[in-house]
């Protein structure tokens, strides 16, 4: 949340007659009748997933509760999984603007903004009905400010004014400083100390009200401004436990979806927060305003997020929110460009995605939306596999059910690989074209401007009115679908709407394993524009028959790429199987100094036929460079073992050559998220038998470097002070075992010296529990 301009809006429903727009009708639910209707089962009635992160959500912003309880029917027909509701806490005025709910002055549930306690209750039980989560968006690291920078408003619960609750630091100067992104104010708004126990008891306790109440998760605001114990905060002065101790003591907490705000920058410690839940891929959204509005679609794969490329399964991901809208950085988009853009992340695999719906609109349950949802919806655990046929044009597709075509360009004509299984398939949105998939092919007119959503394809078309003059839809088709060496093929060219269309004769110029034995052969008309010729399959061909077509003086030769068949050769080995994506890696989510196997599938790519493919790679921005030769599995599949750097802090960056030609993801290189093993805690112990062996980490401490250390300790408030030598086990680490006296009854406390320098935890000391 970020607060800029004051602006006053009027509530939703006052103005839902803005001219041109589609309003929705709430029903009337206090006869009950619809609420009689609804089955325990009525998430599947609408195709909902069955896990809140695998479905849409809406982001009712601003939405009184009442209002969306009324229209959860819509909304659950539109496909949304779940919604977005904005923060419930109490606010401190009543004058309309919207970032007042970002201010909260309580830990209650309810407001004047949004409805009552018993109005979230009533809300989430319906919302059950339909297989529907309620989000609820939560600020906790801050409270309302009052009349000067810094100090809390006179509304602010009176449980919350004591000023050792707050850090008091001043105003953040640098948000790439994560000192001060954690522990100073984002502008005048209190910042609290949320190492306390006490504050971490408030924020439980509330959290666990609201799900009590019937929440199903949190949109953690501001995220980035809590510290953690973890990444960049590991072992500094303002580390705390605040995530694990709040997230760890929540109810039903393996049920819950939980995501936060980390926007992106320097100081945002990602990999920390990536440890606890989902988190926003901001950036990607201005991504994708900037991919539409220019037009070129083509930098849409990687998740960017700052300098490190998110994984899907974490992100969660939207086109705009609301502070983008607010603040007037995505206000000036049109329909068109949100509907595009979200058509994108909607229909993408592993992301959770978010709708947001701006007040006075209802655009959020159009047709086009609707279908993606839909779509998305259906495709669940589908993996993905992202084609670009030219800039305005981007393909989405999920295994071999399904596709979203998204066209910012003018029309278009597709003839494009897929993996999508042969069959006809017509549009789900609005737009009125089909497209037909043969061998591996999908061909078709893309008007302009438009998505294309297609699945649950029909298996057969429809046949002819007149046997004699066949109709095909795909431009080339072999039967048998994989020819064998030695026997005949039959090949079927339908030349409608292609350079030969009309032509008088057709000539199939065709070779084998990249047009060795080159034969030109007369085909026979069928009608329609459809041409027939049978081959005999070359003895001599061990991969494929490479065939286009020709009347003499014009070529079809498929947009220079050729058409291929691939031909079995009779053996009987078993292969590996063929990738769905060109880029695909186990384990999913590396660490540094682990392994990790990287697949590259050449299909259709620069390197497609290459004899030898090496992999050029570094680390976190590429460092380290390095090349190392890749081995083949045959079918353009070509595979490495890396070890992962133990340097590396956030990804291993990645290319292909075959030493001329590269593959670099369309200049957008390819990037694979690192994770960074657990960092040691300053000070660890054991304690048992009456010894306790300490271990202290100095790493980013003021003893890193010593050549000794010791450790200054006593027991009870520092009585019997000792001086103990520790024993170094490299890599700033120390340890020692101690005798606990037999006169401690409490504690011992401790700090560490090398004789010059000090560590005493910021002036705090380290004492250590003997109960």
């Amino acid at each position: 949340m970020k607060r800029f301009k004051k602006r006053i809006l009027p509530s939703l429903l006052s103005t839902l007659m803005v001219a041109g727009l589609t309003v929705v009708s709430f029903p009337q639910l206090g006869d009950g009748s619809l609420v009689n209707t609804v089955t325990a089962h009525a998430a599947s009635n609408y195709g909902l997933p069955s896990n809140t992160e695998d479905g849409l959500m809406l982001h009712a912003y601003r939405w009184k509760f009442t209002d969306i309880k009324n229209t959860l029917p819509q909304i659950a027909e539109a496909g949304y999984k779940s919604i977005q509701v904005s923060p419930v806490q109490g606010i401190k005025a009543t004058t309309g603007e919207w970032w007042l709910l970002y201010q909260p002055t309580n830990y209650a549930i309810g407001n004047v903004e949004l409805g009552t306690e018993s109005d979230f209750k009533a809300l989430c039980q319906e919302a059950e009905k339909y297989g529907i989560k309620i989000i609820v968006d939560v600020v906790l690291n801050h409270v309302a400010e009052g009349n000067s920078p810094g100090t809390w408003s006179d509304a602010v619960d009176s449980s919350l004014k004591r000023s050792e609750l707050y850090h008091n630091q001043g105003t953040i100067n640098s948000y790439q400083d994560r000192y001060e992104v954690t522990q100073k104010n984002m502008g005048g708004l209190p910042d609290l100390a949320t190492q306390r126990t006490d504050i971490q008891d408030m924020h439980i306790n509330f959290l666990n009200k609201l799900i009590d109440a019937g929440a199903d998760g949190f949109r953690f605001d501001g995220a980035k401004h809590i510290e953690t114990n973890k990444g960049e905060d590991a072992g500094k002065s303002w580390s705390g436990n605040y995530w694990d101790r709040v997230l760890g003591n929540l109810k039903n907490k393996d049920s819950l979806y939980l995501f936060g705000e980390v926007l992106p920058d320097k100081g945002d410690n990602e990999q920390a927060y990536l440890t606890y839940y989902d988190i926003t891929a901001h950036g990607y959204g201005g991504q994708l305003r900037y991919a539409v509005t220019s037009k070129n679609l083509t930098g849409l794969g990687a998740i960017w997020h700052y300098d490190t490329v998110l994984n899907p399964s974490k992100s969660f991901v939207y086109v705009e929110n609301h502070d983008d809208y607010e603040n007037g950085s995505s206000r000036s988009l049109g329909l068109w460009e949100r509907q595009m853009a979200y058509s994108i992340i909607a229909a993408r695999a592993q992301v959770t995605t978010r709708y947001f719906a701006r007040p006075f609109e209802t655009y959020w349950n159009q047709p086009d939306i609707v279908a993606v949802n839909k779509f998305h919806n259906a495709m669940v655990g589908e993996n993905e596999y992202l084609r670009w046929t030219r800039n305005e044009t981007m393909i989405i597709e999920r295994g071999t059910k399904g596709m979203v075509i998204v066209n910012v360009g003018g029309d278009t004509y597709i003839d494009s690989a897929t993996n999508l299984k042969d069959g006809t398939y017509t549009n789900k949105a609005s737009a009125n074209t089909t497209l037909y998939v043969s061998n591996g092919r999908i061909t078709g007119y893309v008007p302009g401007g438009k998505v294309i959503v297609l699945y649950n394809e029909e298996t057969s078309p429809t046949e002819p009115s007149n046997p004699t003059d066949p109709v095909t839809s795909e431009t080339v088709s072999f039967n048998p679908s994989i020819p064998v060496v030695g026997k005949t093929v039959t090949v079927t060219y339908n030349a409608t709407n292609r350079s030969l269309h009309g032509s008088s004769n057709v000539i199939a110029h065709w070779g084998y394993d990249g047009w060795k034995g080159v034969t030109d052969t007369v085909m026979t008309p069928k009608g329609n524009n459809v041409w027939e010729v049978t081959l005999t399959v070359p003895s001599a061909a061990t991969s494929k028959l490479d065939i286009v077509f020709t009347n003499g003086s014009s070529w079809d030769n498929n947009n220079s790429n050729n058409w291929s068949v691939a031909v079995n050769t009779g053996a009987t080995e078993e292969t590996d199987p063929v990738p769905t994506t060109t880029l695909s890696y186990s384990p999913t989510s590396p660490e540094a100094g682990s392994e990790i196997t990287i697949t590259y599938y050449a299909a259709n790519r620069p390197l497609e036929g290459s004899s030898k493919v090496i992999a050029h790679w570094g680390y976190d921005g590429w460092k380290g460079v390095t090349d190392t030769v890749m081995t083949s599995k045959g079918n353009n599949i070509w595979q490495v073992t890396l070890t992962v750097p133990s340097a590396a802090t956030s990804k291993l960056d990645i290319v292909f050559t075959d030493g001329t030609t590269w593959d670099n993801n369309n200049s957008q290189d390819w990037s694979i998220a690192v994770k960074v093993p657990e960092p040691l805690p300053t000070l660890s112990w054991t304690l048992a038998d009456k010894k306790v062996t300490i271990k202290y980490n100095a790493e980013g401490r003021s003893l890193q470097g010593s050549s000794n250390v010791k450790i200054h300790w006593g027991y009870d408030g520092w009585k019997g002070v000792t001086d103990t030598a520790m024993t170094s086990k490299g890599n700033n680490l120390w340890e020692v075992t101690l005798d606990v006296p037999s006169a401690a009854s409490s504690k011992l406390d401790l700090v560490f010296t090398d004789g010059s320098k000090w560590d005493n935890n910021n002036s705090q000391d380290w004492s250590i529990s003997l109960k």
